[in-house]
Protein backbone atom coordinates (compact mmCIF):
# COMPACT_ATOMS: atom_id res chain seq x y z
CA UNK A 1 0.00 0.00 0.00
CA UNK A 2 1.12 3.82 -0.77
CA UNK A 3 2.40 5.54 2.12
CA UNK A 4 1.22 9.41 2.43
CA UNK A 5 4.48 10.49 1.27
CA UNK A 6 3.75 8.26 -1.95
CA UNK A 7 0.55 9.72 -2.94
CA UNK A 8 2.27 13.77 -2.58
CA UNK A 9 4.68 12.64 -4.80
CA UNK A 10 2.24 11.07 -7.51
CA UNK A 11 -0.17 14.72 -7.33
CA UNK A 12 2.04 17.32 -5.71
CA UNK A 13 2.29 19.14 -9.11
CA UNK A 14 -1.79 19.53 -8.36
CA UNK A 15 -2.02 21.69 -5.52
CA UNK A 16 -5.91 22.23 -6.14
CA UNK A 17 -6.12 18.34 -5.26
CA UNK A 18 -3.91 18.42 -1.90
CA UNK A 19 -6.18 18.76 0.45
CA UNK A 20 -8.32 15.26 -0.29
CA UNK A 21 -4.89 14.15 -1.24
CA UNK A 22 -3.39 15.05 1.88
CA UNK A 23 -7.27 13.75 4.35
CA UNK A 24 -6.93 10.06 1.97
CA UNK A 25 -3.52 9.60 3.77
CA UNK A 26 -4.41 10.69 6.93
CA UNK A 27 -7.34 8.91 7.30
CA UNK A 28 -4.91 5.36 6.51
CA UNK A 29 -4.05 6.05 10.10
CA UNK A 30 -7.38 6.76 11.34
CA UNK A 31 -10.06 4.62 9.66
CA UNK A 32 -9.20 1.51 11.47
CA UNK A 33 -10.10 2.98 14.83
CA UNK A 34 -13.05 5.56 13.95
CA UNK A 35 -15.04 2.61 11.83
CA UNK A 36 -14.58 0.10 15.27
CA UNK A 37 -16.20 2.46 17.20
CA UNK A 38 -19.12 3.63 14.50
CA UNK A 39 -19.39 -0.11 13.89
CA UNK A 40 -19.18 -1.62 17.32
CA UNK A 41 -19.96 1.68 19.28
CA UNK A 42 -22.89 -0.35 21.53
CA UNK A 43 -20.15 -2.72 23.03
CA UNK A 44 -18.33 0.22 24.14
CA UNK A 45 -18.60 1.49 27.93
CA UNK A 46 -19.91 5.05 28.70
CA UNK A 47 -19.06 6.73 32.23
CA UNK A 48 -19.28 10.13 33.68
CA UNK A 49 -17.50 12.67 35.94
CA UNK A 50 -18.72 15.35 38.26
CA UNK A 51 -18.17 18.92 37.28
CA UNK A 52 -19.98 21.05 39.54
CA UNK A 53 -23.23 20.53 41.05
CA UNK A 54 -25.43 20.01 37.90
CA UNK A 55 -22.93 19.52 35.41
CA UNK A 56 -21.46 16.24 34.51
CA UNK A 57 -19.36 14.68 32.05
CA UNK A 58 -19.82 11.47 30.43
CA UNK A 59 -17.12 10.20 28.00
CA UNK A 60 -16.06 6.69 26.95
CA UNK A 61 -17.31 6.33 23.50
CA UNK A 62 -16.77 9.45 20.95
CA UNK A 63 -16.63 12.61 22.00
CA UNK A 64 -16.61 14.10 25.71
CA UNK A 65 -20.48 14.88 26.54
CA UNK A 66 -21.35 17.68 28.78
CA UNK A 67 -24.87 16.85 30.78
CA UNK A 68 -26.15 19.98 32.59
CA UNK A 69 -29.27 18.82 34.57
CA UNK A 70 -32.48 21.41 36.28
CA UNK A 71 -35.67 21.66 36.62
CA UNK A 72 -36.20 22.83 32.83
CA UNK A 73 -34.52 19.61 31.75
CA UNK A 74 -32.04 18.23 30.39
CA UNK A 75 -29.02 20.01 27.96
CA UNK A 76 -26.41 17.85 26.30
CA UNK A 77 -23.75 19.13 24.82
CA UNK A 78 -22.71 16.40 21.60
CA UNK A 79 -24.22 13.35 22.20
CA UNK A 80 -21.36 10.99 20.64
CA UNK A 81 -21.68 7.97 18.26
CA UNK A 82 -25.12 6.65 16.93
CA UNK A 83 -24.53 3.25 18.20
CA UNK A 84 -23.90 4.33 22.13
CA UNK A 85 -27.53 6.62 21.91
CA UNK A 86 -29.36 3.79 24.16
CA UNK A 87 -26.82 3.40 26.78
CA UNK A 88 -25.83 6.76 27.06
CA UNK A 89 -29.67 7.42 27.94
CA UNK A 90 -29.95 4.97 30.39
CA UNK A 91 -26.47 6.32 32.18
CA UNK A 92 -28.56 10.10 32.13
CA UNK A 93 -31.82 7.99 33.82
CA UNK A 94 -29.56 6.99 36.62
CA UNK A 95 -28.53 11.01 37.20
CA UNK A 96 -31.67 12.58 36.43
CA UNK A 97 -35.47 11.39 36.10
CA UNK A 98 -35.67 15.18 33.93
CA UNK A 99 -36.32 14.61 30.17
CA UNK A 100 -33.44 15.45 27.59
CA UNK A 101 -34.77 19.00 26.58
CA UNK A 102 -31.86 20.34 24.13
CA UNK A 103 -28.77 18.60 22.63
CA UNK A 104 -26.79 21.49 21.59
CA UNK A 105 -23.92 20.39 18.59
CA UNK A 106 -20.46 21.78 18.42
CA UNK A 107 -20.00 20.92 14.90
CA UNK A 108 -20.71 18.12 12.41
CA UNK A 109 -18.69 15.27 12.86
CA UNK A 110 -20.61 11.90 13.77
CA UNK A 111 -18.93 11.30 17.18
CA UNK A 112 -20.41 14.15 18.22
CA UNK A 113 -23.78 14.16 16.27
CA UNK A 114 -24.17 10.19 16.12
CA UNK A 115 -27.50 10.45 18.63
CA UNK A 116 -29.27 13.36 17.00
CA UNK A 117 -31.58 11.03 15.08
CA UNK A 118 -32.88 8.72 17.50
CA UNK A 119 -32.82 11.92 20.65
CA UNK A 120 -34.40 14.44 17.99
CA UNK A 121 -37.43 11.42 17.30
CA UNK A 122 -37.58 11.44 21.18
CA UNK A 123 -38.47 15.01 21.06
CA UNK A 124 -35.32 16.74 22.25
CA UNK A 125 -34.91 20.01 20.38
CA UNK A 126 -31.41 20.05 18.61
CA UNK A 127 -28.84 23.10 18.37
CA UNK A 128 -26.15 24.21 15.74
CA UNK A 129 -24.55 27.07 14.02
CA UNK A 130 -26.08 27.18 10.62
CA UNK A 131 -23.47 25.10 9.10
CA UNK A 132 -23.94 22.26 10.99
CA UNK A 133 -27.98 21.54 9.88
CA UNK A 134 -26.41 22.21 6.48
CA UNK A 135 -24.00 19.93 6.11
CA UNK A 136 -26.06 17.16 8.43
CA UNK A 137 -28.76 17.69 5.62
CA UNK A 138 -26.63 16.02 3.10
CA UNK A 139 -24.52 13.08 2.55
CA UNK A 140 -20.89 13.55 3.79
CA UNK A 141 -17.57 11.91 2.57
CA UNK A 142 -15.32 11.86 5.83
CA UNK A 143 -11.68 11.00 3.94
CA UNK A 144 -10.17 10.74 7.62
CA UNK A 145 -12.62 8.20 7.99
CA UNK A 146 -12.95 6.54 4.32
CA UNK A 147 -16.73 6.46 5.29
CA UNK A 148 -19.75 8.28 3.63
CA UNK A 149 -21.86 8.92 6.36
CA UNK A 150 -25.75 9.66 5.41
CA UNK A 151 -27.60 12.64 5.77
CA UNK A 152 -29.58 12.97 8.98
CA UNK A 153 -33.61 12.66 8.86
CA UNK A 154 -35.24 15.87 9.53
CA UNK A 155 -36.33 14.78 13.64
CA UNK A 156 -32.09 14.46 13.64
CA UNK A 157 -31.08 17.95 12.26
CA UNK A 158 -31.04 20.80 14.53
CA UNK A 159 -33.94 22.66 14.19
CA UNK A 160 -32.76 26.07 16.04
CA UNK A 161 -29.74 27.24 14.82
CA UNK A 162 -27.63 30.54 14.64
CA UNK A 163 -25.08 32.37 12.71
CA UNK A 164 -22.85 33.72 15.41
CA UNK A 165 -23.70 34.03 18.64
CA UNK A 166 -26.58 32.32 20.61
CA UNK A 167 -28.01 32.89 24.17
CA UNK A 168 -30.08 29.89 26.24
CA UNK A 169 -32.14 31.04 29.70
CA UNK A 170 -32.45 27.71 31.48
CA UNK A 171 -32.20 25.86 34.82
CA UNK A 172 -31.18 29.34 36.29
CA UNK A 173 -27.97 29.78 34.12
CA UNK A 174 -27.05 31.91 31.02
CA UNK A 175 -25.35 29.38 28.22
CA UNK A 176 -24.09 31.50 25.56
CA UNK A 177 -22.83 29.55 22.12
CA UNK A 178 -20.19 31.40 20.15
CA UNK A 179 -19.22 30.11 17.10
CA UNK A 180 -15.70 30.30 16.27
CA UNK A 181 -13.74 30.94 12.77
CA UNK A 182 -13.26 28.17 10.13
CA UNK A 183 -10.59 25.94 12.11
CA UNK A 184 -11.79 22.17 13.04
CA UNK A 185 -14.83 22.70 10.76
CA UNK A 186 -16.61 25.48 9.51
CA UNK A 187 -19.76 25.11 11.88
CA UNK A 188 -17.05 25.31 15.18
CA UNK A 189 -19.05 26.40 18.32
CA UNK A 190 -18.27 26.70 22.09
CA UNK A 191 -20.73 26.33 24.60
CA UNK A 192 -20.25 28.22 28.02
CA UNK A 193 -21.76 27.84 31.07
CA UNK A 194 -21.60 31.28 32.23
CA UNK A 195 -22.75 30.88 36.32
CA UNK A 196 -20.81 27.60 36.27
CA UNK A 197 -17.81 28.64 34.32
CA UNK A 198 -17.87 25.90 32.09
CA UNK A 199 -17.06 25.69 28.41
CA UNK A 200 -17.21 22.68 26.21
CA UNK A 201 -14.94 23.07 22.85
CA UNK A 202 -15.37 20.62 20.65
CA UNK A 203 -12.63 19.46 18.67
CA UNK A 204 -10.93 22.85 18.79
CA UNK A 205 -9.09 22.02 21.91
CA UNK A 206 -7.67 18.85 23.56
CA UNK A 207 -5.00 18.71 26.34
CA UNK A 208 -3.66 15.54 25.09
CA UNK A 209 -3.52 15.30 21.28
CA UNK A 210 -2.58 16.67 18.23
CA UNK A 211 -5.13 19.09 16.27
CA UNK A 212 -6.96 18.30 12.98
CA UNK A 213 -7.63 20.36 10.47
CA UNK A 214 -11.40 19.05 8.42
CA UNK A 215 -9.97 20.99 5.70
CA UNK A 216 -13.08 19.63 3.02
CA UNK A 217 -15.38 20.90 6.20
CA UNK A 218 -14.43 23.91 5.98
CA UNK A 219 -11.41 23.94 8.28
CA UNK A 220 -8.27 25.99 8.24
CA UNK A 221 -4.90 26.82 10.42
CA UNK A 222 -5.71 30.48 10.67
CA UNK A 223 -9.03 29.75 11.43
CA UNK A 224 -8.19 27.33 13.95
CA UNK A 225 -5.62 29.39 15.59
CA UNK A 226 -8.12 32.65 15.65
CA UNK A 227 -10.66 29.98 17.57
CA UNK A 228 -8.07 29.20 20.55
CA UNK A 229 -7.84 33.09 21.11
CA UNK A 230 -11.34 33.38 20.86
CA UNK A 231 -11.81 30.80 23.28
CA UNK A 232 -9.17 32.39 25.80
CA UNK A 233 -10.10 35.25 25.54
CA UNK A 234 -14.20 33.91 27.06
CA UNK A 235 -12.41 31.92 29.72
CA UNK A 236 -10.46 32.69 32.69
CA UNK A 237 -8.21 30.88 34.75
CA UNK A 238 -11.01 29.18 37.12
CA UNK A 239 -12.94 27.46 33.88
CA UNK A 240 -13.35 24.05 34.00
CA UNK A 241 -12.22 23.57 30.37
CA UNK A 242 -14.08 20.59 28.46
CA UNK A 243 -12.32 19.55 25.02
CA UNK A 244 -14.24 17.06 22.34
CA UNK A 245 -11.49 14.35 23.34
CA UNK A 246 -9.66 15.76 26.51
CA UNK A 247 -12.05 15.55 29.76
CA UNK A 248 -11.55 18.06 32.08
CA UNK A 249 -8.67 20.97 31.68
CA UNK A 250 -7.92 24.55 31.92
CA UNK A 251 -7.34 27.83 31.07
CA UNK A 252 -3.14 27.39 31.37
CA UNK A 253 -3.58 24.53 28.98
CA UNK A 254 -5.89 26.37 26.30
CA UNK A 255 -2.93 28.73 26.68
CA UNK A 256 -0.17 26.16 25.50
CA UNK A 257 -1.98 24.43 23.10
CA UNK A 258 -1.89 28.43 21.20
CA UNK A 259 1.90 28.48 21.90
CA UNK A 260 2.33 24.59 20.31
CA UNK A 261 -0.02 24.97 17.56
CA UNK A 262 1.37 29.09 16.47
CA UNK A 263 5.15 27.60 16.69
CA UNK A 264 4.72 24.23 14.80
CA UNK A 265 3.01 26.29 11.90
CA UNK A 266 5.23 29.23 12.12
CA UNK A 267 8.02 26.46 11.60
CA UNK A 268 6.43 24.90 8.56
CA UNK A 269 5.18 28.10 7.24
CA UNK A 270 8.90 28.99 7.21
CA UNK A 271 10.03 26.10 5.69
CA UNK A 272 7.33 26.10 3.02
CA UNK A 273 9.05 29.79 2.22
CA UNK A 274 12.16 28.08 1.91
CA UNK A 275 11.63 25.72 -0.66
CA UNK A 276 11.49 23.02 1.63
CA UNK A 277 9.55 20.00 0.86
CA UNK A 278 7.62 18.24 2.34
CA UNK A 279 9.82 15.30 3.15
CA UNK A 280 12.06 17.75 4.19
CA UNK A 281 9.94 19.32 6.51
CA UNK A 282 9.16 15.84 8.21
CA UNK A 283 12.66 15.38 8.79
CA UNK A 284 13.47 17.98 10.41
CA UNK A 285 10.71 17.19 12.82
CA UNK A 286 9.15 20.69 13.89
CA UNK A 287 7.06 18.82 16.35
CA UNK A 288 9.43 17.12 18.51
CA UNK A 289 9.38 19.93 21.71
CA UNK A 290 5.69 18.69 22.32
CA UNK A 291 5.28 14.71 21.52
CA UNK A 292 5.61 13.53 24.48
CA UNK A 293 2.46 15.44 25.40
CA UNK A 294 0.38 15.40 22.53
CA UNK A 295 1.60 11.68 20.91
CA UNK A 296 1.61 9.51 23.66
CA UNK A 297 -2.52 9.78 24.22
CA UNK A 298 -3.13 10.50 19.99
CA UNK A 299 -4.31 8.93 16.58
CA UNK A 300 -3.26 12.00 15.45
CA UNK A 301 0.90 11.18 14.69
CA UNK A 302 3.33 13.55 14.67
CA UNK A 303 3.90 13.29 11.30
CA UNK A 304 -0.17 13.66 10.62
CA UNK A 305 -0.19 16.94 12.38
CA UNK A 306 2.82 17.83 10.11
CA UNK A 307 1.47 17.06 6.54
CA UNK A 308 -2.40 18.51 8.07
CA UNK A 309 -0.81 21.91 8.95
CA UNK A 310 1.49 21.94 5.41
CA UNK A 311 -2.22 21.12 3.54
CA UNK A 312 -3.62 23.71 5.26
CA UNK A 313 -0.85 26.40 4.38
CA UNK A 314 -0.70 25.36 0.82
CA UNK A 315 -4.33 25.97 0.39
CA UNK A 316 -4.80 29.38 1.61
Amino acid sequence: MLNVLDYFKIIQKSKTNLSLFFLFGFSLGLMTLANFNIAHGSHLEVNTTKISENIYLIHGAGADVILFDGTDGVILVDDQYAPVTDKMKLLISNITTNPIKFVINTHLHPDHTGGNKKLGEAGTMIISHDNVRKRLSEDQFYVFINQTVSSLSEKGLPILTFSENMTIYQNNEKIVLIHLDNGHTDGDSIVFFTNNNVVHTGDVFSDRTYPFIDIPHGGSVKGFISSLEKILLTINNETKVVGGHSGISNQTEVKNYLDMFLDVSNKINNMILEGKSLDEIIMSKPTSKYDAIYNDHSFVKPNDFIENIYAGLIKR
